[in-house]
């Protein structure tokens, strides 16, 4: 009964652990509101952006689709894929990599050449990835748990498995993935532990962390939870939607998700920023304070910052 419901959220949620393309929605330039720009990136679903600084920006999306905004413009990559990728990890100005279906995970060179990396491993579809200078980690639907880098890449023996969404890590420490039923893993070395969230068993989609007091978890029903001194700590306010992607700037974290959620979390202040249409948001990426990337269906990509409208404003 736990493993039917797993599946049964990942595949009515996210569409991504039985391989079945997200529905694509068409979007309509000319509901933008003020302070976002459109950035235009063809009609594939775009479903994760990671980034270094305004100059290196990473978006991947269905059909091996990878784009690379370099300050100026957004260039196309050749993924050497076709499969649908759906989690992308900025490791510097030059150095990426980007998850997928099938077990992709692909490695980008200084030279701006994308090749796959931990081949054969695993069949499962691979939704989120985190690197540093020396390790790789790799999460996805069903459990598996795949770590690279310095030493050859190789599938980590996990005893939770449900499915996988976010994971995050910060340099020096441990790695954190997140999932179906309110999993949280922590990994360490090789040693894979579970962190309970007491009462708490909804989907967990998205993880980022900085440092020890400036991680964000977020996932179904508007759910956002920040790790501090005093543990994991339910944060509210957000809309209850399904909410898909976290990023922090400084000590401010932003979250989007489905209908077009957009919400800020600085401190105790949670801010919801609607949308003037219905936009799928899958990913964000907090390049400054006052700079926001986010991706979703049918190729959206946009560009600011959002701004409350004074009462009475259409």
């Amino acid at each position: 009964m736990r493993r039917t419901l797993a599946i049964t959220l990942c595949a009515g949620m996210l569409g991504a652990c039985d391989q079945i393309p997200p529905t694509a929605q068409t979007e309509h330039e000319a509901s933008v509101p003020t302070g976002w720009t459109v950035v235009p990136a063809g009609t594939a679903n775009l479903n994760a952006v990671s980034g270094v600084s305004e100059d290196a920006i990473w978006v991947v999306g269905d059909g091996g689709v990878i784009g690379r905004w370099n300050g100026t413009g957004l260039t196309w990559e050749k993924s050497g894929t076709k499969a649908n990728l759906r989690g992308v990890f900025a490791l510097s100005a030059q150095d990426a990599y980007a998850v997928g279906d099938a077990g992709t995970i692909l490695q980008r060179a200084a030279s701006g050449v994308w090749q796959q990396v931990g081949a054969h491993l695993t069949r499962q579809v691979l939704s989120g990835v985190w690197a540093n200078s020396t390790r790789v980690v790799a999460v996805g639907c069903n459990g598996p748990v795949v770590l690279g880098g310095a030493a050859p890449y190789q599938v980590l023996t996990n005893t939770f498995a449900e499915n996988l969404f976010g994971v995050t890590g910060i340099p020096g420490g441990a790695v954190t993935a997140v999932g179906a039923l309110g999993l949280v893993l922590s990994i360490t070395g090789t040693t894979i532990t579970r962190t309970p969230i007491p009462s708490f068993t909804k989907l967990l989609t998205g993880a980022t962390g900085t440092g020890p007091t400036n991680t964000y978890y977020v996932g179904q029903e508007g759910t956002v939870f920040r790790v501090d001194a005093t543990g994991i700590n339910l944060v509210p306010g957000c809309p209850p939607s399904a909410l898909r992607s976290v990023s922090t700037a400084g000590a401010t974290a932003w979250t989007v998700g489905w209908d077009g959620t957009i919400c800020k979390i600085s401190g105790a202040n949670v801010t919801s920023y609607p949308y003037t249409d219905a936009r799928w948001f899958n990913g964000v990426y907090a390049a400054s304070a006052t700079s926001l990337w986010v991706v979703g269906a049918s190729g959206t990509l946009l560009h600011g910052l959002p701004r409350l409208l004074p009462q009475g404003d259409p």
